[in-house]
C-alpha cells in the first residue's frame, strides 16, 4: 500500500507528532476520530514518486530524533 500507518493511539500524541514533523519540513497528517476509531489515532505516511531520495532518507532520521528520545 502507498499508505503507511503509524498508530499512536492518543489523539493529542498524533497531533503533537504532526506539528513536530511539520516543524522539520515533513508533512504527515494526523488521522483521528471519526476517521478512525477512538484510541486508534495515527500518522498516515504516504510515499509517492514525487518524493526525492533525500525526502525518503530524511524521514527515519527525523523520526529517530523526535520519537527515539525519552520523554
Amino acid at each position: 500500500s502507498a499508505i503507511i500507518p503509524v498508530i499512536l493511539g492518543d489523539e493529542k500524541k498524533a497531533l503533537t507528532a504532526c506539528e513536530e514533523l511539520l516543524a522539520e519540513g515533513i508533512f504527515i497528517p494526523a488521522v483521528r476520530y471519526p476517521t478512525v476509531p477512538k484510541g486508534k489515532a495515527r500518522l498516515r505516511i504516504t510515499v509517492s514518486a514525487a518524493h526525492t531520495t533525500e525526502d525518503i532518507e530524511k524521514l527515519p532520521r527525523v523520526f529517530k530524533n523526535l520519537f527515539g528520545r525519552k520523554k
